[in-house]
């Protein structure tokens, strides 16, 4: 299971590069698509601490009830090929 999430995590990852570098408008489709996957994988997360600060819960059992959110695991898988793209990217030769 490990080896599929890390294949589909690089395969994507360079996905998003070639995205990135064959079409102009992707990069900036791709751009606002991580802002908004980053401000519901923190607001999720937040959230989550807040329901567990404010229901006086233990906090180390509680607060992996995130981890059955959409939203927040959605967000996640998202921004790992996301920020994989982006080192490739600086990997490659730029045109000038």
């Amino acid at each position: 299971m490990i080896g599929f999430i890390l294949a589909a995590v690089i395969i994507g990852g360079m996905l998003l590069t070639w995205l990135r570098h064959a079409y102009r408008g992707a990069k900036w489709l791709l751009d606002v698509l991580a802002a908004a996957a980053y401000l519901l994988f923190f607001s999720e997360a937040a959230h989550a601490v807040l329901r567990t600060l404010l229901d006086d819960t233990v906090f180390m059992t509680q607060v992996h009830e995130v981890l059955l959110s959409p939203l927040f695991l959605v967000s996640g898988g998202y921004l790992g090929p996301y920020g994989l793209s982006l080192l490739l990217a600086q990997l490659l030769p730029r045109n000038k």
